[in-house]
């Protein structure tokens, strides 16, 4: 018998030992004992009587279970297995005849062949070559039309114009939630009860009490409430495609529409060099101001869109990699992507994506790690001299950003010290009731630019905990599995991706715009996803590239 981790954790906590302790006393003491004795002398006394040897045996057998009440529950049984056997099939007839499951259908085939099936996406994107690798029974099994809707709905997410985010946000919710609800209703239709649990759901669910536990509490707990909405958003989100993403060929289909949304952003983002929109002067130095161009699309802000080409740029070169006979037409989204995470000019983005892409080369092409390395600094030392400039200067405290973010965190740590235990409040609202004591003379922010102290304050010690368990458990089993030479590009991809992001969430909070944060999630389920199928003894993998 397995026993739960969750029955460890109540044990050894401060209420479980108090709530032990209490039935210890309660055993010992005089009025414990008088009624233990007493229910004990009751159940004899039932057992031997008339009705308790009838209700419990053949007549007049004593102790044994196939008495009244075991025949009246056998026959119980019996009868719901017959009901069960003559309106089940009738039921799933009738559900797999309606016009939900008909409609259903008919939009993610519509969908499916819009994207996955049709000739310019075959020539862009293909599937990947190593579908062999995973499960026979996986390798069977069709693509989900939730993976489907999934990836259109993850695609179009950037997209929404940031004037707009809160409508943005709120059909992301409403449509995860739905897609969940479908995901089921599928699975009940198949009659398929087999579930996937990702090594991080147990952590995430600690993480989600925690953050309902901060808007408990929390100084603005309206704002709290609705920050806790979509907390739970992203954690259903991460089990949702954990549990439907078995197979490079579902990564695939789900990633496509993400990297076609990417590059339309790319688009946008170069009609913003030609038209340069009205910025704030808080994103540019003084000393530069008129030498760095700062583009950021549909995201509201350069460090917003640098820090989700962090995240699609690994599993885009993944699947560049993963596909040989169409890396030439692969390569254009990648290099526009590239130009595109330039044009942002924030250094946090190009340094994380270096730490991202760095991890990648260590990952599965270590021989060519020396030759990678002199080849990049190459491309440093060649760039132009503004991006240098500005590249350097990440390392200056002479750079106003730079001294920004020092005493927003100089500030943040003040704070820390009476709201360390609880934090708070989840939310920009809670941090800024808290913040607003013992933030230091024009260092305003909305957040600590720090996901460690961003998330110390707004849900305390207990939170911080939650976060790096939560993240370790992620990270932990793709960045084993990905490393194996017979698992996927992709697979190997999204950990890196997801440890780049985090670096960039050193000198930046890169969970405040909330499609950051559910597209994080949903990466980090497919990584799980991706690790929790892949097969070591499948057979060795194809050649897909140079090693």
């Amino acid at each position: 018998m397995v026993r739960s981790p969750l029955l460890d954790v109540w044990e050894t906590s401060l209420l479980g030992r108090l709530a032990a302790w209490f039935l210890a006393v309660w055993e010992a003491s005089l009025l414990g004992r008088a009624l233990s004795a007493l229910g004990a002398f009751g159940a004899r006394a039932f057992a031997g009587s008339v009705i308790g040897r009838l209700w419990y045996s053949d007549w007049p057998q004593a102790g044994d279970m196939g008495g009244l009440a075991g025949r009246l529950l056998g026959r119980l049984g019996r009868l719901v297995e017959a009901i069960g056997r003559a309106v089940g099939p009738w039921l799933r007839g009738l559900w797999e005849t309606s016009v939900v499951v008909a409609l259903a259908g008919r939009i993610a085939r519509a969908v499916g062949g819009l994207l996955a099936g049709s000739h310019l996406w075959r020539l862009f994107w293909g599937y990947p070559d190593d579908v062999a690798l995973a499960p026979a029974e996986a390798q069977d099994r069709p693509t989900s039309p939730v993976v489907y809707l999934l990836g259109l709905l993850l695609g179009l997410l950037p997209l929404v114009p940031h004037t707009m985010s809160g409508l943005s946000t709120a059909a992301m919710i409403l449509g995860v939630w739905s897609l969940a609800g479908l995901a089921l209703l599928l699975r009940f239709a198949r009659g398929d009860f087999e579930w996937r649990a990702p090594s991080a759901l147990l952590p995430l669910a600690f993480l989600l009490l925690i953050v309902a536990a901060a808007a408990v509490q929390s100084l603005a707990p309206a704002a709290s409430l609705r920050n806790l909405v979509i907390w739970l958003t992203a954690g259903l989100l991460f089990w949702l495609v954990a549990d439907q993403v078995r197979t490079s060929r579902d990564a695939a289909v789900l990633l496509g529409p993400v990297l076609a949304g990417a590059m339309l952003m790319t688009l946008w983002a170069l009609y913003q060099v030609v038209r340069p929109p009205q910025v704030e002067e808080s994103w540019v130095d003084p000393e530069q101001a008129g030498e760095v161009i700062r583009v950021f699309a549909s995201m509201g802000n350069p460090n917003y869109l640098a820090e989700y080409m962090t995240l699609f740029l690994p599993p885009a070169i993944g699947l560049w990699l993963q596909n040989p006979r169409r890396q030439l037409p692969l390569a254009l989204p990648v290099a526009m992507m590239l130009l595109t995470l330039l044009l942002t000019g924030s250094r946090g983005g190009w340094l994380a994506t270096a730490g991202g892409l760095g991890l990648f080369v260590l990952l599965r092409f270590r021989r060519w790690t020396v030759f990678l390395a002199f080849g990049a600094l190459a491309l440093i030392l060649m760039a132009p001299d503004a991006i240098l400039a500005r590249l350097m200067s990440a390392f200056s405290l002479e750079d106003t950003s730079n001294l920004y973010r020092v005493n927003i965190w100089i500030g943040v740590l003040a704070m820390l010290r009476r709201y360390w235990v609880l934090g708070v409040g989840a939310g920009a609202e809670a941090f800024a009731k808290g913040y607003q004591d013992f933030m230091l003379a024009a260092a305003r922010a909305a957040h600590a630019h720090n996901v460690p102290l961003q998330i110390f304050a707004e849900m305390g010690i207990f939170g911080l905990v939650a976060v790096l368990w939560a993240l370790l458990a992620a990270l932990r089993r793709p960045f084993v599995v990905g490393g194996d030479p017979r698992s996927s590009y992709i697979l190997a991809a999204v950990p890196c991706a997801l440890t780049g992001l985090l670096v960039h969430g050193l000198v930046d909070y890169v969970w405040y715009n909330p499609k950051i944060l559910f597209a994080f999630w949903a990466l980090a389920g497919l990584g799980a996803g991706l690790a929790a199928g892949h097969r070591p003894d499948a057979g060795p993998a194809p050649a897909p590239g140079p090693e």
